[in-house]
């Protein structure tokens, strides 16, 4: 057992730390990104496969210079090299990452597809949530790079179709700091500069290039845009997150600025034709107005007016007999039925009807005895006849 080495705590610790940075001076590992978190600038995350687990750092002077970002899910190639600390006497290793690439493209579509599901069930890409592109811009906001064929589709479109005032927001068209000046840029317009319509573009790339248009922040900055945005993103058949919840995806750069600036000559021919309709609309108009005034003239011509109210007299006259007429056939049969009420009424006049031979027998208080079973045997009477009144007793 004497011949068995052996070592301290630390001498071990020591030894193992310079067998795995010696050995493992610049390695590669692959494995899904977890466990992300930042402070004071560096990067502290883990890489794991279905069975194990690494602990990576990136350090503060590292991260400006990764190719991507690492988010919570991301499946990438990690590159650094391994190295060994202490923590709480404890000794582990970790590998220290200064750059890291997604692993392939089916990743990278992989990622782009859950985070498209995902702000989509949030409602970013809803059709209420767009905003109608300006018709007639006075400014026009640019964010792409200053350099290349893009930045020159866009400015020689524009002065061809309707030249404009144009503002450009420089920024990295790919890279981990892409991203971020994006987000810069549309916060840059919305914030300190009015411009009517932003257009945000590139050129073609394979997926991994167009990666920072499909990067969260950038879409949740744009849906937040208070001005409309145009996006431009590759070739017709490249599709960005970007482009789901701009207001106006255009397939082209070119394509944008032909949305984002109406045809000039259009216009003018436009304006032409409704300078003509307008003028002939107007003289139609000057023309019945004319035609009105004319007749209105000819009406009060002193003989036409004369012969107006000519007409009109003759019509008061003859509605004046017609109404004479209606108001004495009435009274006539009013009077009729009149002479016929009076002639009812005499007939029943009391007097005439005693002469007749009929008499009215009243108690001693005038009140008329109707039926013999109203008075009694010995009460006196007052009997009305036609030529006067006699007294009897009811024996």
């Amino acid at each position: 057992m004497k011949n068995i080495p052996e070592f301290s705590v630390s001498e071990i610790t020591s030894l193992t730390k310079n067998i795995l940075e010696e050995n493992f001076e610049r390695i590669r590992v692959r494995g899904e990104v977890s466990k992300i978190k930042e402070s004071k600038g560096h990067l502290y995350f883990s890489l794991k496969d279905e069975n194990f687990l690494l602990n990576a750092i990136c350090w503060s002077s590292s991260v400006p210079f990764l190719q991507i970002f690492p988010e919570e899910g991301m499946e990438v190639v990690a590159e650094g090299k391994i190295t060994t600390y202490a923590k709480s006497s404890i000794s582990s290793y970790q590998i220290k990452v200064d750059q890291i690439e997604l692993q392939g493209e089916g990743a990278i579509l992989k990622l782009i597809e859950q985070r498209k599901k995902k702000l989509q069930a949030e409602g970013y890409f809803n059709e209420e949530h767009k905003k109608p592109i300006p018709f007639i811009p006075d400014k026009i906001g640019i964010i792409t790079s200053p350099t290349g064929a893009v930045i020159m589709d866009i400015i020689n479109r524009v002065k061809h179709r309707y030249p404009t005032h144009l503002l450009i927001y420089p920024i990295s068209v790919q890279g981990n700091k892409s991203a971020g000046e994006i987000i810069e840029g549309i916060n840059f317009f919305n914030k300190n500069i009015e411009v009517n319509t932003i257009i945000i573009a590139r050129g073609g790339g394979g997926a991994e290039d167009l990666l920072s248009f499909n990067d969260e922040g950038v879409v949740k900055a744009a849906f937040a845009s208070k001005i409309p945005i145009i996006s431009a993103i590759g070739h017709e058949t490249d599709f960005t997150l970007l482009d789901f919840v701009a207001d106006y995806r255009a397939s082209t750069p070119t394509a944008a600025a032909e949305k984002a600036v109406p045809e000039k000559s259009n216009l003018i021919e436009k304006i032409q034709g409704l300078k003509k309709q307008l003028i002939s609309n107007f003289s139609l108009l000057l023309q019945e107005k004319d035609k009105s005034i004319y007749q209105l003239v000819k009406f009060l011509d002193i003989k036409n007016l004369k012969n107006f109210i000519k007409d009109k007299k003759d019509k008061i006259k003859l509605i004046d007999k017609s109404l004479l007429n209606v108001l004495k056939s009435k009274f006539k049969y009013l009077d009729l039925n009149l002479n016929s009420v009076f002639s009812r009424l005499s007939s029943l006049d009391t007097n005439k009807i005693l002469k007749r031979g009929f008499s009215i027998v009243r108690d001693l208080n005038s009140n008329i005895v109707y039926k013999k079973n109203n008075i009694n045997k010995n009460d006196d009477v007052v009997i009305e006849l036609s030529d006067g009144k006699i007294k009897a007793k009811i024996t």
